[in-house]
């Protein structure tokens, strides 16, 4: 708090008795300086996610005491505390009070609690509540049952309605045949929730996709971000007009009808980031689409004519040879290939087959840099390969792409536990690879997968020496990231995330030299 007043310009007297410095008391600093203090209390808490046992909590519940202190600041924090509000109460009860309306920005409405399944009631008063929300601009539902058509009509009578995020969605039930949402600029509809992914037997999938079409449709024209699941992708989403849409991401699974990106993205002419991170579905073996998937079209045009403004692209189990790397525009900021597993993996589906994952090899990610090295403006790169990577790797990526910023390259090593399917992470000394990494000058964020040991306090030491190696030998590196995995899950029902890193930061320096392992900078949260 002191670093935090000082930097501020609060003066702060190292002697509080001294009568003669004026006396200053929290209610009596300007209001927006008494928020950027709450702000910062609950800064940690916004870090790690609010996340207890898989329920989310209001990282402003913090303030809560400094309110109770006196009325000025009840009146200064009640819009930071309720700005976010959510249904909890089992019994049903859940409309909240009228008076703390005017204050909600963002509403999260679930029909169940994520650690036993129990049943919230969302009644109609709730609904009918959004629509008297003057500042609501954020709602996120997360529903088990058929997201009821009462929620989408309540949310679409909002007039400044901005992101709608509709999680572990199931919409193949009776949509609306009008729906309205004339300010949305962000929409998220996926099938993924706090446990994963978990979908009942019965959903008609047909009319799912038709229904999310139907939803598109309506909200395309002023549409500026798109995260959709490709299992909710419907087969006409190619035709969809989408002049205002400039980050597109495709999630889960492959769509039932998987479109080359030129085709897919023919009519999104403002499209900057375009990330297409979808994996084989391995719970319906008989169909469905397998990795290396295609993305380019052979006889296509190339994307510096369809997507004139594209800055970023991320794919998942790309073939090194896919005609998409030949098309590619120059003026490419952020490529970002990864290996991707079914997220539908879990210690409830160790009956199920190998997951299919399209990595590169060594040899083939250097042929591949070679051939992108046109892309020198490219800032971040991202690879994962099927091996640990190598120092040529390093050595290629760097003679290439000069101007990095941001580098991953990590291990698409998934191995089958008794706890499910884990990616290798823990790391020691490579001495061949430290001193390739010299390599970026320019380098600030580096996620990185070395060789595997075990837990022990060699390894610890180890990390440290890792740690203090990279920070001394690139003069602009400020983080570190290596993968964190964990034995038994940190909840019930996940298991190791191989998209889960530690990450350190130049502090590490102060703690050497020493016995125990450099501590990360914050809790990994998986979600």
């Amino acid at each position: 708090m002191r670093t935090l007043m000082s930097a501020t310009g609060i003066a702060l007297s190292e002697h509080p008795s001294d009568s003669s410095l004026p006396m200053a008391t929290l209610p009596s600093l300007p209001e927006d300086l008494i928020r950027l203090i709450a702000e910062w209390i609950v800064c940690d808490d916004l870090d790690r996610g609010c996340l207890v046992w898989g329920e989310e909590q209001n990282a402003y519940r913090l303030l809560l005491p400094l309110s109770e202190s006196c009325k000025p600041l009840r009146a200064y924090m009640k819009p930071l505390i309720f700005k976010t509000l959510h249904n909890w109460n089992i019994d049903g009860e859940s409309v909240w009070p009228q008076d703390l309306w005017p204050h909600v920005v963002t509403v999260k409405l679930r029909d169940h609690v994520a650690q036993d399944q129990a049943v919230l009631k969302v009644t109609q008063d709730v609904y009918t509540a959004l629509t008297q929300m003057p500042l609501l601009t954020n709602a996120i539902l997360r529903y088990n049952s058929v997201v009821p058509p009462a929620a989408l009509q309540s949310l679409g009578a909002v007039t400044n309605l901005k992101t709608l995020e509709i999680h572990q969605a199931r919409l193949d039930g009776l949509l609306l045949s009008s729906l309205s949402f004339p300010l949305l600029e962000k929409l998220v509809v996926t099938i993924t929730g706090f446990r994963g992914i978990s979908r009942a037997n019965d959903i008609d999938r047909a009319a799912e996709r038709a229904n999310v079409g139907r939803l598109l449709r309506c909200v395309s024209r002023n549409l500026t971000f798109l995260h959709l699941s490709g299992d909710l992708m419907p087969v006409d989403f190619d035709k969809i007009r989408w002049p205002r849409l400039q980050s597109l991401a495709v999630s889960e699974h492959t769509p039932s009808r998987q479109l080359l990106v030129p085709a897919l993205t023919a009519h999104m002419p403002s499209l900057c980031d375009l990330q297409l991170l979808y994996a084989a579905d391995m719970s319906r073996t008989s169909e469905g689409l397998r990795p290396p998937f295609a993305y380019g079209d052979p006889a296509g045009r190339s994307l510096r004519h369809i997507l004139p403004r594209l800055t970023a692209l991320s794919l998942s189990n790309v073939s090194d040879d896919d005609p998409i790397f030949s098309q590619l525009p120059e003026s490419l900021n952020a490529l970002h290939i990864h290996a991707r597993c079914d997220p539908h993996y879990g210690a409830d589906h160790a009956d199920l087959p190998k997951p299919a994952v399209a990595a590169l090899s060594n040899a083939s990610a250097i042929v591949l840099v070679k051939r992108l090295s046109f892309l020198s403006d490219l800032i971040e790169f991202t690879i994962s390969v099927n091996e640990f990577p190598t120092a040529p790797l390093f050595d290629t990526i760097a003679s290439r792409f000069p101007r990095l910023t941001y580098l991953e390259a990590s291990r698409a090593n998934y191995q089958q536990r008794r706890d499910g399917w884990d990616c290798t992470g823990r790391v020691t000394r490579n001495d061949t690879v430290l001193n390739a990494m010299s390599r970026f000058p320019r380098l600030r964020t580096l996620k990185l997968t070395l060789h595997t040991v075990e837990s022990s306090r060699r390894s610890n030491m180890e990390l440290g020496e890792t740690l203090r190696r990279l920070f001394g030998g690139i003069a602009s590196l400020q983080t570190v990231y290596f993968p964190w995995f964990f034995e038994p899950p940190w909840l019930p029902w996940q298991t190791p995330d191989p998209e889960t890193w530690d990450s350190y930061d130049r502090g590490v320096l102060d703690q050497w030299p020493c016995r125990e392992s450099p501590q990360p900078v914050g809790v990994p949260i998986v979600l």
